[in-house]
């Protein structure tokens, strides 16, 4: 099984089982720099067993069934392949993305971060 394939599954069976889960709200632009790669970097994570990754907001109000209350959003998590769970996480809503974080995105919905 691929790592993209396992950190969806692992996505989908966290999300099965959480009732409640850490959500930031920002209004106005979503930063790359300041608003997921610090976050990641405090941290402090084995680059041998943790795999840091985003999702955009839309895959995941889908999976959630409902939507948030900002324009756009992404999902910050770690996937631990020791565990095959999901060990950090954070849901951030923001009026808008900033250019970098876009581009991380592309046109993919779940996105690798190394």
């Amino acid at each position: 099984m691929s790592v993209v394939s396992s950190i969806w599954e692992g996505v989908k069976n966290f999300f099965q089982s959480v009732v409640n889960f850490i959500r930031k709200v920002i209004n106005g632009v979503l930063n790359f720099y300041t608003h997921v790669l610090q976050w990641y970097k405090r941290l402090k994570l084995r680059q041998d067993r943790d795999i840091p990754f985003l999702m955009f907001g839309p895959t995941l109000k889908e999976m959630l069934k409902g939507a948030p209350k900002k324009d756009v959003g992404i999902f910050k998590a770690v996937y631990n392949e020791e565990t095959e769970t999901i060990t950090h996480h954070e849901f951030v809503e923001a009026d808008a993305l900033d250019e970098k974080t876009r581009e991380v995105l592309g046109d993919e919905e779940l996105v690798v971060l190394s």
